[in-house]
């Protein structure tokens, strides 16, 4: 599965991370539109903390105006491509950013099944909370809703260039596990450098690598750049 825009840290095109929350932080201020690209690669492509291939190659578009936003995300999988869509309204209120968007995840060469979902969070501090609400395309599976909500902290806040994150599935379907991640960004010559550690536990989906892919800690090394 895939990303929606940016992430929360731009180097990391495609791991979920998690949601919008640096669209939203952005865009709610914006008063003129604009467009942008991003292309990228990862040594390794996670997502939620399920593996999706050994490496990846992406590239998105985005369009934002007045806090509406709308992009789409494309990445080689290692069956064929994986294609995202996205759409959503960014503010602020209370003082903190919030978002409330759709997402759709689908794919080429019958990698995966399609997903929907909604998306909301909010930030405030060094605090971020997203969630997604979903459904996919499970022609042989009675239960097909899953959610996924993840918990960030901005560890600048103790002095630390870092970003620390839990992230929870949920629901009827066989979508499960929890994934624990720390990620280390930074800008060289205008290209997004990313380094991110992550966990996952005994209980998380099996990806493309199936049980080797569960209960296992792994790392990704990525370079985004945008224009």
């Amino acid at each position: 599965m895939k990303t929606l825009m940016r992430k929360m840290l731009s180097a990391f095109m495609a791991i979920a991370l998690m949601a919008p929350i640096a669209v939203a932080s952005e865009s709610a201020v914006a008063e003129e539109s604009s467009v942008s690209y991003n292309v990228g690669y990862m040594s390794e492509y996670w997502y939620r903390g399920v593996h999706q291939s050994d490496s990846a190659v992406s590239f998105g578009a985005d369009y934002e105006a007045g806090g509406f936003y709308l992009g789409t995300w494309w990445a080689d999988v290692d069956s064929g491509l994986e294609h995202d869509y996205y759409a959503g309204y960014a503010f602020s209120a209370m003082g903190m950013d919030m978002y409330l968007g759709a997402t759709g995840y689908y794919y080429t060469d019958n990698f995966d099944s399609d997903y929907e979902e909604i998306n909301f969070g909010v930030a405030m501090g060094p605090i971020a909370i997203d969630h997604a609400d979903g459904n996919y395309d499970g022609s042989s599976v009675t239960d097909t809703g899953y959610r996924f909500t993840s918990i960030a902290l901005d560890l600048g806040v103790v002095g630390l260039p870092m970003t620390l994150t839990a992230g929870f599935w949920g629901g009827d379907s066989s979508l499960k596990g929890n994934v624990y991640t720390l990620d280390y960004a930074t800008s060289v010559a205008g290209v997004d450098v990313g380094l991110q550690i992550g966990r996952n536990d005994d209980d998380i989906t099996q990806g493309t690598r199936g049980a080797s892919a569960v209960d296992t800690t792994f790392g990704v090394f990525s370079l985004g750049y945008s224009f």
